[in-house]
């Protein structure tokens, strides 16, 4: 396998689904990546390619490093490589009742999981951010359904995980065309639902388990690591680790050889000498 699965002391797991939010004005929208851990490094690569012309950073930037018309051919050009993997949900706060952001996450969030998990897969879900970010996840989606998936938090994930990176530029870049009046809806880049009337009958089942039961969040007992580098990240992500809070200690070494070897075997040439760079 080109990276090691993600370990527990019981499960492993070959993929994950990593999921992040953005509020523009009246506008979220809430973005889900499902990535098998060999697919990876495509959206790695892929970030670095599209990302060249802005200096774009994987492991050191974020969406929120440029603003949106310095990215917004990046952000383009990013997300039409990855159609396949890139879920999104919409929701107007200045036409809805609901307006707790935390809230509408966590329900675009479950709706997310529960339908990749419909499919058969049996992803690691990775939730963007603390605890509190977790538990309201995990209460709407036994909305959904009884058997509540594997899942952990990672602050900042986008630090650490290419799938995660690609969800926060894939989340703020609709967001804001969304609100700015840009975004095609005759010929989308990314078909963007509106969750609450497109999904009414799961949006209805997640947000009534948010209050109506008592599910507890468990974390998936992930290595615990924080990488205080590019290079320390680039560990933490082949490691398959998450940064849960601060406290934690930084990976044992910051070599990379071991990836770049990996990706070199795995016919990622054009990566490996990039991180063989840093």
């Amino acid at each position: 396998m080109l990276l090691p699965p993600f370990k527990t002391p019981d499960s492993e797991f070959n993929s994950s689904i990593a999921i992040d939010a953005s509020n523009v004005g009246d506008t979220t929208v809430t973005v889900a990546v499902l990535c098998p851990r060999n697919e990876d490094p495509a959206i790695l690569e892929s970030i670095y390619e599209h990302g060249s012309d802005i200096e774009f950073k994987p492991f050191y930037n974020k969406a929120n490093d440029y603003e949106y018309e310095e990215r917004r051919e990046f952000c383009r050009q990013l997300i039409q490589a990855n159609q396949d993997r890139v879920a999104a949900f919409m929701h107007y706060t200045g036409e809805e009742a609901n307006t707790n952001l935390q809230q509408i996450e966590a329900v675009h969030s479950a709706i997310h999981v529960n339908d990749v998990i419909e499919t058969g897969a049996n992803p690691l879900v990775i939730i963007d951010g603390d605890v509190n970010k977790a538990k309201p996840f995990i209460k709407a989606i036994s909305g959904l359904r009884t058997e509540i998936p594997s899942t952990a938090h990672c602050l900042q994930s986008e630090y650490y995980y290419p799938s995660a990176l690609l969800a926060d530029l894939s989340a703020s870049h609709l967001a804001r065309s969304i609100e700015n009046g840009d975004y095609n809806w005759a010929e989308p880049l990314c078909h963007v639902q509106d969750a609450k009337r497109n999904r009414a009958d799961h949006w209805g089942k997640a947000f009534n388990g948010l209050f109506g039961n008592s599910a507890e969040y468990e974390p998936a007992q992930l290595p615990n690591q924080r990488g205080n580098s590019v290079k320390e990240r680039i560990c933490c992500w082949c490691e398959g680790s998450v940064m849960p809070h601060h406290g934690v200690e930084s990976p044992v070494t910051d070599s990379l050889n071991p990836i770049v070897q990996r990706l070199r075997q795995g016919g990622f040439e054009n990566l490996a000498e990039i991180l063989a760079e840093l």
